[in-house]
């Protein structure tokens, strides 16, 4: 009997192709999303691993601890050399800073500098300008941007002592060691050269933002100069290792810099394998270091980015299964509707099969055959597909796309989850068909769905705790606060311990799953088990006549079947339109911040103290660059006050307000341009950050005395008495420790330029200037950057464009990746819930052809028929896709406001949909709507088409 059943099930799947079909499509997208986004997750992690790996400079590198001549360095760089997978090996020695002082006249100059000594294959000469150089012994260059650079000229004489000290058995002794360093040229390296020069082997941060954080390099700022190890510090290292004991000191510090062959160590598809092969490498360096007769420390680089790599693959996997839930969840329910109609149209089969012999048990065996047939299907059309659309998911995640693949555990995966899956979507169907009654199944019209009673308790349930959270989101509360305030305020303990609890629910579960359950609540009662819903379309279809009237009578004949379709929309519209505007609204809000962050389209900070003839040379060259709409000095500087200490930034009001970036809810007391108007008539005057005012108590025309130190020991004070004109910053958090939090994160205030100029010569040596730059509009904002880093070497200052920043936030893979699959999501929930509408639509019509031809005999037309039927499939979308809309407005208003109330930032989160966002949203809805439009359209004029058929052949 298995194998009769095995055999009904291949002619069943093979006779009923298009309700398989309906099932079928459904199931392969949420597959071949599965499958894509595995794909993005193992591309995106790569492109982590990629990123994190160039940042690496140096694979490994052993520490000489002890003092080592320049024969004892050599033989151990060749024995590592000879090691399998080492590529190259080098010695690079230090001597750490010292003073050199020369007299001129009655002025003497102090630096501090550090000598990097380079041998003559070192890495360090690929980012040298015309390769390696002729080196001399004594023979220097110097770093161009060294602080004291424009101290010394080609055939300068640098002269200093490297002083040792040793502890000898006849008591404490110590050499000096002149040196007289010639200064060859100086040098522009480029970023990796000079980090490998500064001893920087990596520059990542592997933990920030649970990714990579790929930044720019930024040198330390010191005087450097760079002999060759082998003809200026060999030298050196000799003398010292002749002169100090064993285990002695050695003011020359040696790294032993190691670089090892990443492409037979380093497997994307076996990170484990790859540190277990690190590992031996290492084990074998070690040896040979030993076998050379020294013991050095030796340490990896590698190993810390393969240990982080493995967890964010984890955790990019993790995360991008999470925002893809909606859409399994939507395959799973729209599944399930259209298992049901399938099975209603199957009763006078299953009927029949009874009459025959067949038990219940076999034809619920036969029906889980049947979905498992259409998993394994759905899988293996996934796989496809997902390897058809591998370029949108791999440069969803910001990579780039090569050839076609998919991991076999991703493949593996994708079949095990479409058969599971489809199992789950068919099970509760199938269980219901096979356990019907054979009598009941022979009834054609009666539907499978409606065997159980319907219960009201559950929905209202829901119905209850969704509207609750929708309450909260409007008004933007934060339940756990409320409750810490109510401990702190020595409340009643159970009340405050019922109350936290609850808090914790409302955050952590209804913050989730709030508007699933208020839709899932509403359409049950409203739709599925009330005539409001019905009442409401029938006047609405008033204008129709008697078909508006037999079309919201088709829609009483089907609550169940109405409520879900309602359900499964209103939740996709309202995940798409919150996902929409949450992106939206985050992208915003990152890219104000980093205006507020920088200060304007283009910042240059300048070294402190200010120099004022070098300040005037850079403004003056901007000035004349093409692209530059306006510019602004910005001065920092500190005073102290009774209330607080204050961070003061002095201004030119006039030139400030027209290219400086603000926004008119960052001042208070005042409007921003009626406070700088008084700070531009009053040099005492000042807008007073606004924390110390409110935790000062301090208000509009009182008058505040600020002190300033002439030096860094305050012998000479200046005090001024400032009006407070206005104030700047934003409002503290809503939290139960405003006044530390205010106090703990103050901002700055603002001072006239004048006031500045009045107090120059106290402030001058501890204050800071920065040049503000607005840009014409459509002007690059990085290629202004560059142009101007050439009048600002980089021991002078730095620049800052916005757009280089919100570059830089592109490079986080894992971010920008979660964020695009995010999007992805969505758009395939979206067609998902389209495709699965569409598909319970045509079954629903298909169900009720005799119906149809019914009418069609009596005389309705094509026209009529169609009209009848958008009208109540119509009636249904139109109502979930404003409810679900509102809905995902209502969240992205609660993520807005709720940031803004508990989070402490000058910036405050606001809801925007620009045009790309509208256009999606509005794409979302015109998906839904022709979901129900075309099917209804094609399954009546094939109803139409038949039926002329039948009448020309009468």
């Amino acid at each position: 009997m298995i194998n009769l059943s095995l055999t009904y099930t291949f002619k069943r799947l093979i006779r009923s192709w298009g309700l398989f079909i309906a099932l079928l499509l459904g199931i392969v997208l949420a597959s071949t999303f599965f499958a894509g986004i595995n794909v993005g997750a193992d591309t995106a992690a790569k492109q982590t691993l990629d990123q994190a790996l160039s940042q690496v400079l140096v694979d490994f590198y052993a520490n000489a601890y002890t003092p080592l001549s320049s024969s004892n360095i050599t033989n151990i760089v060749q024995n590592i050399s000879t090691v399998s997978d080492v590529r190259d090996a080098e010695a690079i020695s230090r001597v750490s800073s010292f003073t050199y002082s020369q007299t001129d006249g009655n002025i003497v100059y102090s630096s501090s500098f550090r000598i990097v000594g380079i041998s003559n294959k070192s890495h360090v000469y690929d980012g040298w300008p015309g390769g390696t150089p002729s080196w001399e012994e004594n023979q220097t260059y110097v770093w161009i941007d060294s602080p004291n650079a424009d101290q010394w000229e080609e055939g300068s004489i640098i002269s200093m002592n490297i002083t040792i000290p040793s502890y000898r058995y006849e008591g404490f002794t110590e050499l000096s060691l002149p040196i007289n360093l010639t200064v060859a040229g100086f040098v522009k390296l480029e970023d990796k050269s000079l980090a490998v020069a500064q001893g920087s082997y990596s520059y990542f941060s592997p933990w920030l933002m649970g990714g990579v954080s790929i930044g720019q390099f930024y040198p330390y700022p010191e005087n450097l100069l760079i002999v060759s190890w082998e003809k200026t510090l060999a030298p050196l290292l000799d003398t010292i290792y002749e002169f100090a004991p064993p285990y002695g000191y050695s003011p020359i510090n040696t790294d032993i810099l190691i670089y090892v062959n990443r492409g037979s160590l380093i497997s994307f598809w076996d990170i484990q394998g790859s540190r277990q092969k690190l590992d031996v490498l290492r084990k074998h360096i070690d040896n040979k270091i030993k076998i050379s007769g020294y013991d050095l420390n030796l340490y990896s680089t590698l190993d810390s980015i393969l240990t982080m790599y493995q967890v964010t693959s984890s955790l990019m996997r993790l995360s991008f299964i999470g925002v893809s839930l909606p859409v399994f969840f939507v395959a799973w329910y729209m599944g399930t509707t259209v298992s049901d109609v399938s099975f209603n149209l199957r009763r006078r089969e299953i009927g029949l099969l009874l009459t025959k012999g067949f038990s219940r048990h076999q034809l619920l065996r036969m029906f889980l055959s049947e979905a498992f047939l259409i998993g394994l299907a759905s899988g293996l059309i996934g796989i496809g597909l997902s390897l058809a659309l591998n370029p949108l998911f791999v440069r969803a995640v910001g990579g780039e796309f090569g050839t076609p693949a998919i991991g076999i555990d991703t493949a593996i995966l994708t079949i095990i989850f479409s058969v599971v899956i489809t199992l789950l979507v068919v099970f509760r169907p199938a269980r219901r068909a096979s356990n019907l009654a054979t009598v009941a199944a022979l009834r054609e019209y009666m539907y499978v769905e409606e065997v159980k009673p319907y219960k009201r308790l559950w929905p209202w349930v829901a119905f209850l705790l969704g509207t609750y959270k929708m309450v909260i989101f409007l008004l933007g509360l934060n339940l756990i606060l409320e409750v810490m305030r109510l401990a702190m305020s020595g409340g009643n303990l159970l009340l405050v311990i019922l109350a936290g609890i609850w808090a914790v629910f409302d955050t952590y579960v209804l913050t989730a799953i709030g508007p699933l359950l208020f839709f899932w609540g509403f359409t049950k009662i409203f739709i599925r088990g009330s005539l409001k819903f019905q009442e409401i379309t029938a006047r609405a279809a008033k204008f129709l006549g008697d078909l508006g009237t037999l079309a919201t009578r088709n829609v009483q004949r089907n609550p169940a079947r109405a409520a879900s379709i309602a359900f499964l929309i209103a939740l996709i519209i309202g995940y798409g339109v919150q996902i929409t505007g949450i992106l939206a609204t985050d992208q915003d809000y990152n890219t104000r911040t980093v205006y507020a962050n920088l200060g304007a389209d283009v910042t240059v900070s300048l070294a402190a103290p200010l120099n004022v003839s070098f300040t005037k040379d850079v403004r003056a060259a901007v000035n004349n660059l093409s692209s530059v709409a306006s510019t602004a000095l910005e001065y920092s500087f500190y005073g102290s006050s009774s209330y607080a200490g204050l961070q003061l930034r002095a201004v030119n009001t006039g030139e400030w307000l027209n290219t400086a970036y603000y926004e008119d809810n960052w001042f208070s007391g005042k409007d921003v341009k009626t406070a700088f108007q008084s700070l531009a008539s009053n040099n005492h005057t000042i807008i007073l950050d606004r924390n110390t005012a409110e935790t000062s108590y301090l208000k509009i025309g009182d008058v505040i005395r600020v002190s300033f130190d002439k030096d860094m020991f305050g012998v000479t004070r200046y005090e001024k008495d400032l009006t407070i004109v206005g104030f700047f910053g934003a409002k503290a958090p809503e939290t139960i420790f405003i006044g530390q939090i205010a106090s703990a994160y103050s901002y700055w205030s603002y001072v006239s330029e004048g006031l500045f100029q009045e107090l120059r010569v106290a402030v001058t040596n501890a204050s800071s200037v920065k040049l503000l730059v607005k840009l014409n509009s459509g002007t690059n904002g990085t290629a202004v950057a560059d142009q101007i880093r050439v009048f600002v070497p980089r021991n002078k200052g730095s620049v800052y464009s916005v757009s280089e920043q919100l570059e830089e936030q592109q490079r986080n893979f894992m971010v920008v990746g979660t964020l695009n699959i995010q999007r992805l999501g969505v758009a395939f929930a979206i067609v998902a819930t389209s495709v699965g509408t569409a598909l319970v639509t045509m079954v629903s019509l298909k169900e009720r052809q005799r119906e149809a031809s019914m009418m069609g005999v009596r005389g309705l037309s094509f026209r009529q028929l169609a009209t009848m039927l958008l009208t109540e499939n119509l009636a249904v979308v139109t109502f979930a896709v404003l409810l679900g809309a509102a809905v995902g407005l209502i969240v992205v208003h609660w993520n807005a406001v709720s940031f803004t109330s508990t989070t402490f930032s000058l910036i405050s989160k606001r809801v925007v949909f620009p045009m790309d966002a509208l256009l999606t949203i509005f794409a979302y809805f015109g998906l839904v709507f022709a979901s129900t439009i075309v099917p209804v359209l094609f399954m009546a004029r094939r109803y139409v088409s038949r039926l002329e058929r039948v009448v020309r052949q009468v």
